[in-house]
């Protein structure tokens, strides 16, 4: 599988950054693609990191051994604070109103579901998961303000798949935190990446049984009644993989808004593949992670599986609450666009909103977007496997940011 890296502004600054990129071997050491980043495991309780653990067989690598120490030494931390913050917060909890019906962001990775997240959750009047939030779920009403400042510190400033910033008080997918809990998700891939993909059912509850099934939405439901409890607005919600769950969602929030987001498949393939390659190396118990004889069919089969379920119930949504952008578009013309979401949808009083989102897209005015090298057979792949999606939304004229160049790069598959 081939590497599909940027296509660089200055090839010989990219030499420089790609020699510095190269691993380097020393006892213990670990080469993670794209950066070092903390691990998101260490917001399980114990017994739930045991399950992670038995479930990749305990198949660590040497070089993640440290990081796993780390791991069983503090997780065993996050019970008696859930304990704590249960006791402190139950009335509350048990009190709260679910009136304040959400907003959820949806659309397959990559198609600009976090730029969209970033410019809804900037207005005042609504709120988000933030990211410390969706890694410790079970006890940030007591801890939030505390230790996210004392573990800032271990992140990055920006993310290892692009250059978008990264904080514990940022905008996070509300999935994370259902992970946290010990449930079922196609992310769970990251722990052990080397198995091969794992809960893909989970994206769409398609053969996974109704039991599990509704396990699954109680501890959605229990991690979204303590968001409420913390923030007592209207949440907007974001996770790429609630595009095939928009029938099961609607059972919870039947007057719920959905903004959909798409973009031209033949830039979201490359870069969700960077993107796995990145979170797969960072969370990988076993590095490097070896994904080359199964990511490029995983992720052309999850961009399909997303896109037709999404397709099969968008009519379950009523009209007025739903909003369907293409990328493209938005990135044209931000301020009109999110002018029209709140219109149509009620969000609230975009004259509000305005100024915070003009601030954000002017600190965000640099920000490149990526190209790729996509190889010719790959190209036809996915005009083969996304026809009617990118018939639907008019990308099949549209060629895409991504060449038909076979890339030459330096694989960061090296021998553990």
């Amino acid at each position: 599988m081939p590497d599909y890296e940027k296509i660089p502004d200055d090839p010989e600054k990219a030499a420089v950054k790609a020699e510095k990129r190269k691993p380097k071997q020393k006892f213990l050491g670990i080469h993670r693609y794209g950066g070092k980043l903390l691990y998101m495991w260490y917001g399980m309780r114990f017994f739930t990191l045991m399950k992670l653990f038995n479930r990749g067989r305990w198949d660590f690598t040497t070089n993640c051994i440290p990081d796993v120490i780390t791991l069983v030494l503090w997780c065993p931390i996050n019970t008696p604070l859930y304990l704590l913050s249960e006791l402190i917060y139950r009335r509350r909890i048990k009190n709260v109103k679910l009136d304040k019906e959400p907003v959820f962001v949806i659309g397959h990775w990559r198609t600009g579901t976090t730029f969209l997240h970033d410019l809804l959750a900037s207005d005042p009047n609504t709120a988000y998961p933030t990211t410390y939030e969706c890694f410790f779920p079970h006890h940030f009403l007591i801890t939030e303000r505390t230790l996210s400042r004392v573990m800032r510190a271990l992140l990055p400033k920006k993310r290892p798949q692009d250059d978008v910033p990264v904080g514990f008080d940022r905008p996070q997918e509300e999935e994370f935190g259902v992970i946290m809990l010990g449930q079922g998700s196609p992310l769970n891939t990251m722990a052990w990446p080397r198995h091969g993909p794992v809960d893909s059912d989970y994206v769409d509850f398609e053969g996974v049984p109704e039991k599990k099934r509704k396990r699954w939405f109680d501890a959605y439901m229990w991690f979204y009644k303590r968001l409420m409890v913390r923030h007592n607005k209207p949440l907007v919600l974001k996770s790429p993989a609630n595009s095939a769950r928009v029938r099961y969602l609607l059972e919870h929030f039947p007057n719920g808004r959905f903004i959909y987001i798409t973009r031209n498949p033949l830039d979201v393939f490359p870069s969700t593949v960077k993107l796995w390659r990145a979170l797969y190396s960072t969370q990988g118990l076993h590095n490097p992670p070896y994904v080359d004889g199964w990511l490029d069919d995983y992720v052309l089969d999850m961009m399909q599986r997303l896109t037709e379920r999404y397709q099969k119930d968008r009519h379950l949504i009523p009209e007025q609450n739903l909003y369907e952008i293409r990328y493209e578009d938005l990135v044209k013309d931000p301020v009109g666009r999110l002018r029209e979401m709140y219109e149509k949808l009620g969000i609230g009083d975009f004259s509000e909103a305005e100024p915070k989102i003009r601030a954000l897209l002017e600190a965000r005015s640099e920000h490149k977007t990526s190209q790729y090298e996509l190889p010719a057979d790959i190209k036809a792949r996915i005009l083969e496997r996304m026809k009617p999606h990118m018939e639907r939304y008019g990308y099949l004229d549209q060629p895409g940011q991504a060449t038909e160049q076979q890339p030459v790069t330096e694989s960061d598959e090296q021998p553990a």
